[in-house]
Parts: C-alpha cells; structure tokens; sequence
C-alpha cells in the first residue's frame, strides 16, 4: 500500500479531483455566479481535497475495523448531505447551466476510468473489480459526450440521450460503491485512495446527475 506505484495512483487521484474543483469553478462562471462564490466554492473544495488525503488517507477519521456495510451507510448519507448541501448553496448557478455543459463534465469520468484501469493493473485493486467500474466509468463518459453532442444539434433523440446518459451514470456510481463496499472490502477498505473519488469526485457527479435530471423533468414534453 505504501509502495510508489500507490503513491503515484494517489497523486493522479488528488489531481483529478483538483481538476474536477476547476470544472465546477467553470460550471459556475458559465451560471453567472458572483466573483465571490466562485472564490468561496475553489478555496472551499481546495481544503477538502486536502482534508480527504490527511483525514481518510492519513486513517484519522474511520477506524479499519469498520465494516464495509456501515461504511456503505456512511457513503450514502455523506451523498445526501453533500447533494443537500450544493443544492442549497448553488443551485440557482447550476440549474440556469445547459445540459451540454453538464454532460461535457460527466465526460471526465473517462480519467477516473484510467485510475481504475491503472490501479487494477498494479494490483493496487483487484483485477476483476478494476476492469468492470473502468469500463462502466468509460460508459457514463462516452453516454454523455454523446447526449452532449445531440443536444447541441437539437436532435430529436436529445432527450432520450440525456435521459440514457443519466442512468447510466447513476447506476454506475451505485454499482461502484456496492462494489467497494459489499465485493472487495477486504481488498480496499476505508484509508484506500479510491475513497478519495468516493467522497469528493462521486458526489460532484451525482450533483451534476441531480441538476440534469431535475432539467429534464421540468422540461416540457
């Protein structure tokens, strides 16, 4: 767990979830948003990402006897109050955003896929694990280039892709964190830098899930 390999995979990760910081940061600019917001929401997030290496890798904030059942209770809720808390806080921006705009970021998930992929190459995951989220990961981003793409041509398949793109993404956020949880929680358990992307990147992108789908249905037919 300590070797460079998982010192690098744990870079790429806090990179990622940097980059994904910065997307938002865009996200909320094209929202309109005040200069101070946008402030508040980078320095914000900035902390975060740090507090999640120190706090989750550092083993300060969950015990490793912990089961994976309770830390899948643990997901969930830290979900709701994540997908609570940015609805309350910035909800005005993101629902004035444009569905491409959201999809493009949904695209990111094609890194996390090469995390995934890497990770299981090394070992640092189990194989088997690795090569089915990357893969389901690989899916959501290609999905929603695809509905982001449709919906700038004004397709009349753009909202059937919108509605495809999402389901896919939020089953795939579902079936990873079952997986980490209740498949191989013994292999990764609650200090491993997957949770990282667990408690930051999967709650941006189940926001941005929440933000389309509520566009959608307000949508008229």
């Amino acid at each position: 767990m300590e070797s460079s390999v998982y010192l690098a995979t744990t870079y790429y990760v806090l990179l990622l979830n940097s980059v994904l910081a910065v997307v938002i940061l865009l996200l909320l600019i094209k929202g309109k948003a005040s200069s101070t917001t946008i402030t508040l929401t980078g320095i914000v997030s900035l902390f975060y990402i740090l507090f999640e290496h120190w706090a989750i890798g550092g083993g300060y904030i969950f015990s490793k006897e912990i089961s994976g059942a309770t830390f899948f209770v643990i997901i969930l809720t830290g979900a709701a109050l994540g997908v609570g808390l940015l609805f309350i806080t910035l909800r005005k921006y993101f629902f004035s955003i444009s569905q491409e705009y959201l999809q493009m970021a949904q695209g990111l998930r094609v890194f996390v896929a090469s995390g995934f992929f890497t990770e299981a190459a090394f070992g640092i995951i189990p194989l088997e694990f690795g090569i089915m989220d990357g893969f389901m990961h690989v899916a959501s981003a290609f999905s929603a280039l695809i509905a982001a793409v449709l919906y700038v041509k004004n397709s009349t398949l753009k909202k059937k892709a919108l509605w495809i793109a999402n389901s896919i993404g939020v089953l795939d956020i579902l079936i990873i964190v079952t997986s980490i949880c209740f498949w191989v929680w013994k292999d990764i358990g609650p200090h491993h830098n997957m949770q990282y992307v667990v408690f930051f990147g999967g709650v941006i992108f189940l926001w941005i899930h929440f933000v389309s789908i509520y566009k959608l249905l307000k949508t008229p037919k």
